[in-house]
């Protein structure tokens, strides 16, 4: 199982593709390139990606770093017509996008380039997606909080 590329059949029901897991997928993207577009996904008229990704910044982003992350991470979201949901929290990003497998990967970069903290970031690109499986619409709120649990604030959001 040396190959980068090893697929695994996954015991269940339903379609053998499904069930399929790429090791390379599975492996941490922090620190590291971002896999490439698979060949059988670079269709754009036929494909998008999913990607799924949270990022925890301590200590907590002032009110302007804040404002400046909720701008950047529309300014890149829109540069790279990146649809999806996202909240920008004084304690980081957690996001849901969807886009054209590169438009994603360069979205990812962008990310870095804007702020180191990002390359420590796992991104979770999911490729071959349906097209009318991809999010219509980009949707990034300032929140003050990045997971809805009425624990905003530093006195009572748990310390990384």
């Amino acid at each position: 199982m040396s190959s980068s590329k090893t697929k695994i059949v996954v015991d269940g029901p339903g379609d053998e593709e499904k069930n399929q897991i790429i090791l390379e997928n599975s492996r941490s993207v922090a620190f590291r390139k971002l896999p490439e577009v698979p060949p059988e996904y670079r269709d754009n008229t036929r494909y998008g990606t999913i990607l799924l990704f949270y990022q925890y910044k301590e200590p907590t982003w002032t009110k302007k770093e804040h404002k400046k992350a909720l701008k950047q991470v529309i300014e890149l979201g829109q540069k790279y017509n990146i649809t999806g949901r996202g909240r920008v929290a004084p304690e980081g990003l957690n996001c849901t996008l969807s886009g054209m497998p590169q438009d994603v990967r360069n979205f990812c970069y962008g990310l870095r380039k804007w702020n180191s903290l990002f390359n420590e970031t796992d991104f979770k690109l999911t490729d071959g997606i349906p097209l009318s499986k991809i999010f219509k619409s980009l949707s990034i709120r300032k929140t003050e909080e990045l997971v809805a649990y009425g624990l905003a604030g530093d006195d009572k959001a748990p310390s990384l």
